[in-house]
């Protein structure tokens, strides 16, 4: 297992060596193999950014050429679970709220003003707002309240179209009973949502960027839920599609292109009051080969490009040649993780009782050598993880860590405890003779996920374990992990929460995305019963002390029941040609506040 760390040696010479810019001996290897390279917060040539952040005036004019994975399978923010209408609706519909991560406090985006008015002694509460006066969709109507309460009541609060938000929209009683916040118009431009209880965030509980024109969608949700669904498909115009965001669709074309045109009406403005975004245009290509994507930027053809470990080693060193700057933006806000479907009704019964058992799960983990993934994929450019919460979150405990980490040994002594056994030719069998074995399926095409995954199946090889890499297309994994639910063992990507509060459609035992085992009618399991609860204790709780002994106790439930099992973190680079100002980049900030003020020099 061992010996191919040793292989790597070369390889991190050679980053190590374009890093420090030197020609001296390259640093040395420890005994495995592992990397001696400085720390990736540190490499010379990159670019960090500043804080405060600070944005120049600029002028008008420039397209911004980028690439996209894959098709969306519609505009529709409803009808579309796996979020790839997103890549569309991101651009043309703006959102309630802001959340600055630096100051942790919240500002209105297309809320002017808002207020907070919490009554504790009556558990009552209310979140007061008021939309700028200068909110126009794109097609010259005045976004007012009533497209707000349309949009929050018809829309995203009708159980028949259950779309994403729809369980947001209710609070848990102390008498276990779910009551639905209301929202009241109080104003041509004010509305407020009105709570059955104190909560902890309110602005967090109703923040939505999905709000879509009454004027536009009222006639279709009228004829049912079947024209609301088949609203702002692939087929509709793109004039059609009607927004209040800083950039609009103006084309579309399947399997090659989007391109966005800046939206006229748009309501931000710059310091000196001048009209935002900058850019005319965004054009994306659809490329979802990285390393197809590495040579468009290569040949100048994409303004930017999310650097992989190993592209640092290629770009670095022709960065400043080539008029680009690689930032670098710090430990990144997701990571990769494996995840055991427990839905008895998809899976045999006896996978059902191996990936339920927690100590199955534990040894699993036990089998994952993180470090070989970081220095062989990542080029040392990561991070081994046994949390599932990252230290920007405000109560992230640094003692909550798995035990589980890279030990072969330990892993035997839990599938023994298990009661797992092993065949004279190794095999690792169950308490009924069944040889273990399970698919690990992934959606992603990129060589490094497979990488992550062959480094991870040879892992499991080593007590027996036969696990089998799947790769599907992307939209056979979406469908697989939202709708069919059948399949084994998975290899994602889960983001980093915030809030404690956040992911409740992940972490409730009835949330749609709990992915595992998604929508059950009462808790499966004992632990899931008790995040639940404390969940919803964690959601009603101000004590700042309390919250953090609760969320401690949520942290272990889900470490010390391995139902994630967190892999790698990586660090986060991104290359931007020297052409473009206001980038101001990193894992928490988008390129130019969403491209609204990146501006050409």
């Amino acid at each position: 297992m061992k010996s191919y760390l040793k292989s790597l040696a070369g390889s991190l010479a050679l980053l190590a060596a374009f890093v420090l810019g030197a020609c001296s001996d390259p640093p040395p290897l420890g005994a495995e193999g592992e990397s001696l390279v400085m720390s990736a917060d540190n490499i010379p040539g990159t670019r960090r950014i500043r804080k405060p952040l600070e944005w120049e005036a600029g002028k008008p004019g420039g397209a911004w050429y980028d690439t996209y994975p894959d098709d969306p399978k519609s505009y529709n923010p409803f009808s579309n679970l796996d979020g790839s209408h997103l890549t569309v609706t991101g651009f043309m519909l703006d959102y309630l709220f802001d959340y600055d991560t630096d100051r942790r406090e919240w500002s209105g985006r297309i809320v002017e003003s808002f207020e907070i008015v919490a009554d504790e002694k009556n558990d009552a509460m209310e979140l007061r707002c008021r939309l700028r006066d200068n909110i126009y969709w794109s097609d010259g109507v005045q976004m007012t309240a009533d497209d707000m309460v349309f949009w929050y009541d018809e829309i995203c609060g009708d159980r028949d179209i259950y779309p994403l938000g729809y369980q947001g929209q209710f609070v848990n009683m102390d008498d276990g009973s779910r009551e639905r916040i209301l929202m009241k118009k109080t104003g041509r431009l004010s509305f407020t949502y009105v709570f059955p209880r104190v909560v902890q965030n309110p602005c967090l509980m109703v923040n939505a960027g999905s709000m879509v024109p009454r004027h536009i969608w009222e006639p279709a949700k009228k004829k049912g839920k079947e024209a609301v669904m088949d609203l702002w498909n692939l087929d509709t115009p793109p004039e059609e599609l009607v927004g209040n965001g800083a950039f609009l669709l103006e084309r579309y074309v399947p399997g090659e292109r989007l391109i966005f045109k800046k939206n006229p009406r748009y309501w931000m403005r710059d310091q000196a009051g001048g009209s935002l975004p900058y850019i005319d245009r965004i054009v994306l290509t659809r490329t979802p080969d990285p390393n197809a994507e590495l040579l468009k930027f290569q040949k100048g053809e994409v303004e930017s490009y999310g650097l992989r470990g190993k592209d640092i080693a290629t770009l670095l060193p022709e960065s400043e040649k080539n008029g680009y700057s690689i930032w670098n933006g710090g430990p990144s806000g997701s990571y990769n993780l494996l995840l055991f479907n427990q839905n008895p009704a998809k899976i045999s019964a006896a996978k059902h009782a191996w990936f339920t058992n927690p100590d199955f799960r534990k040894a699993i983990s036990c089998l994952v050598d993180r470090q070989a993934i970081v220095n062989l994929v990542l080029n040392g450019l990561g991070t081994p993880l046994y949390h599932i919460i990252s230290e920007s979150n405000y109560f992230y405990n640094p003692g909550l860590a798995s035990p589980c980490a890279y030990d072969p040994a330990q892993a035997k002594a839990y599938l023994q405890k298990a009661g797992f056994t092993w065949s004279a030719a190794g095999a690792c069998l169950d308490a009924a003779g069944n040889p273990v074995a399970f698919d690990i399926m992934t959606g992603s095409q990129d060589t490094i996920v497979s990488d992550y995954l062959n480094i991870i199946i040879q892992d499991m090889q080593e007590l027996g374990i036969k696990a089998v890499l799947q790769i599907v297309d992307p939209n056979v994994f979406s469908d697989k992990l939202l709708n069919t639910y059948e399949w084994d063992c998975t290899l994602m990507g889960f983001g980093f929460p915030i809030f404690p509060e956040q992911w409740y459609n992940v972490w409730l035992s009835n949330g749609n995305r709990h992915y595992w085992f998604p929508k059950q009618e009462s808790p499966a399991q004992d632990w899931e019963k008790r995040i639940d609860s404390l969940y919803r204790e964690l959601v009603h709780t101000y004590d700042e002390a309390k919250v953090r002994r609760l969320y401690d106790e949520f942290q272990e439930i889900l470490i010390g029941n391995m139902l994630i099992i967190p892999l790698v973190r990586t660090y986060t680079f991104m290359a931007v040609y020297h052409r473009w100002a206001n980038i101001n980049w990193d894992v928490r900030h988008t390129i130019g506040d969403d491209y609204i003020k990146v501006f050409l020099k």
